[in-house]
């Protein structure tokens, strides 16, 4: 449980940040699928001009498309939050956990503290 206001704002940005790295992934995931459906490499120099290629003619080549711009608005809101967390803390955690309370690292040094 958060001790002062300030903590219980890191933890929701902590959250924030969280949510949006499953986010990115998620999606990532899924627009492997339309490229794989599509015969695409995303990892290609020519992504984006094979995408836009096929946008005229096929379905999935639209919503691959969205599907990335979704993903770019969603790295645009990362970079805010976190450029949020640097003025604000002077840092943005390795680990959510670090400011969630949460996690491996929460657990093991509340076992040390009742070792103590």
């Amino acid at each position: 449980m958060p001790r002062r206001s300030k903590d219980l704002r890191k933890r929701r940005l902590a959250y924030v940040l969280g949510s949006l790295d499953r986010a990115m992934e998620h999606g990532r995931e899924i627009v492997a699928e339309f490229n794989d459906a599509l015969n695409l490499d995303s990892d290609a120099e020519d992504y984006d001009d094979a995408l836009v290629a096929l946008v005229p003619d096929s379905e999935h080549a639209k919503l691959a498309a969205v599907l990335n711009l979704a993903l770019f608005m969603v790295l645009q809101a990362q970079r805010t939050f976190e450029s949020f967390s640097m003025r604000a803390y002077g840092n943005v955690p390795d680990k959510i956990e670090r400011w969630t309370g949460t996690g491996q690292d929460w657990r093991k040094q509340q076992a040390e503290d009742q070792d103590d």
